[in-house]
């Protein structure tokens, strides 16, 4: 994971809301991400859009801080919002920066705290990830999010059914899953939770 990533990148800047204890904080000092951080690279843009500075301060709940960060090519747009849940989302949408993207990761893992009716309209996007184990504990996604998303027409795409899932910038209407691509005979079938 984050360990071999930082491994195999030494020249890297590492953005975070790491608590300071936190093991990877081991490998490589993060700085604090905080709304307003903006950086191009190789023609990409990318912007982060929560937290703000002063939530480290008020803040205890770790997934309430999760860097919400907006990547833009000029064409296609992707928003990564990590574990924030309604209240980070309405502030977000309160805050008036842009936040329409054709991809979205799935706030929280789809859990029944994410999501929002207000957000999902705010960002409109075509394609929704979601990273969530097979059969978690969590019953992430859970269904009245699937249902906010099929009312809107969002694509939905799982790891547990996809498994790796690649989204292109330059193929933009699809998503290769690993389960389909490098199909294997112990694979089974696993059907999306059905909306409702």
């Amino acid at each position: 994971g984050a360990q071999a990533v930082l491994m195999m990148q030494p020249q890297a800047r590492l953005l975070s809301s790491l608590e300071p204890e936190h093991e990877l904080q081991q490998l490589r000092r993060a700085e604090p991400c905080t709304a307003g951080q903006q950086w191009q690279w190789d023609g990409v843009n990318f912007e982060v859009l929560h937290p703000q500075a002063a939530d480290y301060a008020g803040v205890r709940k770790t997934n309430a801080l999760s860097c919400t960060l907006r990547i833009s090519n000029g064409t296609q747009t992707a928003l990564l919002a990590g574990d924030i849940e309604q209240v980070q989302e309405a502030r977000l949408v309160a805050s008036g920066v842009p936040l329409t993207a054709d991809v979205l990761l799935v706030p929280h893992h789809g859990s029944k705290t994410s999501s929002s009716a207000a957000f999902l309209e705010a960002v409109q996007p075509r394609l929704a990830l979601v990273q969530a184990g097979y059969r978690n504990r969590f019953g992430h996604p859970a269904s009245p999010v699937l249902v906010r998303y099929a009312e809107r027409h969002i694509t939905v795409v799982d790891t547990p059914r996809c498994g790796a899932a690649r989204w292109q910038s330059w193929q933009p209407q699809g998503v290769s899953c690993e389960r389909e691509v490098q199909r294997r005979y112990w694979h089974h079938q696993i059907k999306m939770p059905t909306a409702g």
